[in-house]
């Protein structure tokens, strides 16, 4: 059996953050410990999306504190699959159940979790996230993240078509030739200006466009892919492995974009993954506002899976405050794992989190 305890993380973000669907001022998340008999500590956290996943903090916390203590054998991975998709608890919960036990499982074996899951690189590029705000407020933002050194950014559109072709502009204007575009809009767009924007903006070099409509529009999404100049990638639309079949049969994407809270954690990502490359998708790893624990997870994923190819793993960077140290820090957009046991050298600013279990 293994002990469960639970934290709330509430962190500030730098400044409000504002996509299509809203606008966010702080992060909040449950952080879970899983102790074993031993002694041994595994570590996760669920960050829940009331637009995405229907749900709130607060009914993440109170299904944790109907869990009592977990009892699953955390060197299988197969096992660990078993019970965090049968688990009837939120999505986002059972993701962090799903990292704390991987996290025991690495530690328990003196690997990486990156190592146990595929192995496959050693670091990966995120790219750097702009939120929606005036065209030559995005421009000014932009030139700064690639002053610091990032060489891939992911522009949030999706109100008013006539500005999101200016932004994109003014962002390619600014950062000249070399740095990679990407953009997003949240489903923020018509199916018919979808089309006339992706169509306007694929001159400005754009590497991909992420859900450009409602995530339940499959019509929509086929019909925009195929008249794209540039790579369809679904986000909202793709939770489950099952949706990613979906997609897949639709034609509605090029890219699926991961993120563990949809997946139920690491294991469901795999078979996302998996599902994926059978069809020739690629993948993208997307995060929602974790904190460095989370997103240590996400590059884990990131860095196991072959078919994973582009990656936003920057919730963490654009808080004001840290809930955790260590894990995979970020130089210059690069990210490593490393090579420490389990999810690594994370450890808890105490000070940040409020235990509720």
């Amino acid at each position: 059996m293994l002990r469960l305890e639970a934290w709330v993380a509430e962190l500030r973000l730098q400044e409000p953050f504002r996509i299509s669907t809203g606008v966010s001022e702080k992060t909040r998340s449950l952080i879970v410990r899983l102790t074993a008999p031993d002694g041994l500590e595994g570590w996760g956290e669920a960050c829940p999306s009331r637009t995405v996943l229907g749900e709130t903090l607060e009914m993440v916390v109170e299904a944790a504190r109907g869990l009592g203590a977990v009892s699953v054998d955390y060197t299988s991975l197969e096992a660990v699959h078993e019970y965090t998709w049968s688990l009837r608890a939120p999505s986002s919960l059972a993701a962090a159940l799903d990292m704390a036990l991987l996290d025991l499982y690495g530690k328990a074996v003196g690997r990486p979790v990156w190592r146990l899951l595929g192995g496959y690189r050693d670091s990966i590029e995120t790219d750097v996230t702009i939120g929606l705000m005036e065209p030559e407020e995005q421009a000014k933002r932009a030139l700064r993240f690639v002053e610091e050194g990032f060489r891939v950014l992911k522009l949030k559109l999706g109100l008013e078509p006539e500005k999101d072709v200016e932004r994109v502009r003014r962002v390619r204007d600014a950062v000249g030739e070399g740095v990679r575009i990407r953009v997003d809009a949240n489903q923020g767009w018509s199916v018919e200006d979808a089309i006339r924007v992706i169509d306007r903006i694929a001159g400005y070099d754009v590497e991909l466009v992420e859900q450009p409509v409602r995530w339940d529009d499959w019509e929509g999404l086929r019909r925009v892919r195929r008249e794209s100049p540039v790579p369809v990638a679904l986000d909202e639309s793709v939770k489950t492995p099952a949706d990613a079949l979906k997609a897949i049969q639709m034609e509605a994407a090029d890219i699926i974009n991961i993120k563990l809270m949809k997946t139920r954690g690491l294991t469901g990502a795999v078979r996302v993954a998996h599902v994926s490359e059978a069809a020739g998708v690629k993948n993208m790893i997307g995060c929602y506002g974790e904190t460095r624990l989370g997103i240590t997870a996400h590059v884990h994923a990131a860095q196991a899976l072959r078919n994973i190819l582009y990656y936003d793993t920057d919730c963490d960077l654009l808080t004001a405050e840290q809930a955790f140290t260590g894990g995979a820090g970020v130089e210059k957009g690069v990210r490593r794992a490393g090579e420490k046991p389990g999810l690594g050298d994370l450890k808890p600013v105490w000070s940040k989190l409020t235990k509720v279990l």
